[in-house]
């Protein structure tokens, strides 16, 4: 198509905007194949499969080059967020809303390009109840800043909130059908993606994605940057990274009231370490809604088993939703009935419950530990400095939620998956 076509030309100028203003994004966009899809059928506004971006002629004449900007890396965040792969069980509708508003949210707050926000009728769609035909819209919400996609969901499910259509198409992925040989699915849509395509297509993304954020050298959103760390982080343990941690807690300083006495013969007087051998952990346990009374058994199995190592301990735990229960303190001697703990809660998550507990219990650990899902209520995971903090965030290999500071690693019921920093 020729360039002087202004629709092309002003493609052209969104993706060399990007890749001077927003390198990470526009080195994804440029690993992406662009389609016209105006005649498809299927296709109004825009969608991605991992391997192209199709576009609609009639949506994007109507666009500024801003608007390009947005749409292009609205499309790319699909494919560096796998939310191909992460819907599992949830309902497509809500599920592709929840990644919108996660989406469009970042790049708002961002400011990288400029969302549309003219109505396009699809009518593919359902009419609705007047017969009229939907529309396609950006949505948006402050409120979902910083949220991951399954919490978005979780909040759009349980307020059972009006289904709507996203400002793109959100084609199928991981159908294991008859119809993966060319056959077409409805008028014109592209053929539904089978399990075997969809891992192939996860791991290539994973490459593109990688590469992408190379190329950007550190110039990419902070909240981006930090969910695809864990893209590239090494691989450990969820229970490695509990035992090094609270082993930590032993060592704690250098004397010289006991001079190290494997140098004194020839000489050399050497501090010794200083050892406090009682173990001081807080262990708060979220037991909202996804995380289940097996998974706190196996946590607090897992904690207890590490215990038993240690001549002395103080073990502080307590559940929570959004507010704390059942504050109980386990010590050496005690130690048994940390096995017959009774986790409870069960509603929504609010981290600042805890930290309030601690706080105006002047109850200051060397080590906090959490067992969470990372849905937090709010942005705010709590303050910094106040201790040492681990997190151990269930489904976390799934969801990719990386806490803003602290050590971490995800759980996966009976394995250890990643951890970062």
């Amino acid at each position: 198509m020729s360039k002087r076509d202004p629709i092309i030309k002003n493609i052209m100028t969104a993706r060399l905007k990007l890749l001077l203003s927003q390198p990470f994004f526009g080195t994804l966009t440029m690993q992406l194949a662009l389609v016209d899809a105006t005649e498809s059928g299927w296709c109004p506004t825009a969608a991605v499969d991992g391997r192209n971006i199709y576009y609609n002629r009639d949506f994007f004449k109507d666009l500024t080059v801003d608007e390009i900007v947005f749409v292009f890396c609205h499309e790319v965040l699909h494919c560096a967020l796998d939310h191909f792969g992460r819907r599992n069980h949830r309902d497509p509708e809500w599920w592709n809303m929840a990644n919108d508003y996660v989406i469009n949210a970042m790049l708002i707050t961002e400011k990288i390009g400029k969302m549309p926000t003219k109505p396009v009728a699809d009518s593919n769609a359902p009419k609705d109840a007047n017969g009229a035909t939907a529309q396609r819209v950006g949505l948006y919400d402050a409120k979902y800043i910083g949220w991951t996609s399954e919490a978005v969901y979780d909040d759009l499910e349980s307020r059972k909130v009006k289904k709507e259509l996203t400002m793109d198409v959100h084609l199928e992925m991981g159908d294991d059908g008859d119809d993966k040989k060319g056959k077409q699915q409805g008028k014109g849509i592209p053929v539904k993606i089978s399990a075997d395509d969809l891992k192939k297509i996860r791991d290539d993304l994973k490459t593109k994605v990688l590469q992408s954020a190379q190329a950007a050298a550190g110039k990419m959103p902070a909240g981006l940057a930090r969910l695809l760390d864990t893209l590239s982080e090494p691989q450990i343990n969820w229970r490695e990274l509990l035992q090094q941690q609270i082993q930590s807690c032993i060592t704690d300083d250098f004397t010289w009231a006991r001079p190290n006495r494997k140098h004194m013969s020839a000489g050399i007087f050497l501090p010794s370490l200083k050892k406090d051998e009682t173990i001081d952990v807080e262990i708060a346990i979220d037991m909202s809604g996804s995380i289940t009374q097996d998974m706190a058994a196996d946590f607090l199995s897992e904690i207890y088993g590490m215990m038993d190592m240690y001549p002395d301990f103080r073990v502080g735990v307590l559940t929570f939703d959004t507010q704390t229960y059942n504050h109980k303190v386990f010590t050496k001697d005690t130690a048994d009935e940390l096995l017959s703990y009774e986790p409870m809660g069960g509603g929504g998550t609010d981290f600042s419950c805890v930290w309030n507990y601690w706080i105006e219990n002047d109850i200051e650990p060397k080590k906090a530990v959490w067992f969470t899902d990372g849905f937090n209520c709010s942005p705010d995971w709590g303050p910094e400095n106040y201790c040492d903090t681990i997190w151990i965030i269930t489904e976390g290999y799934k969801t990719r939620v990386v806490p803003p500071f602290g050590s971490w690693a995800y759980y996966e019921h009976g394995k250890g998956v990643e951890e970062v920093g």
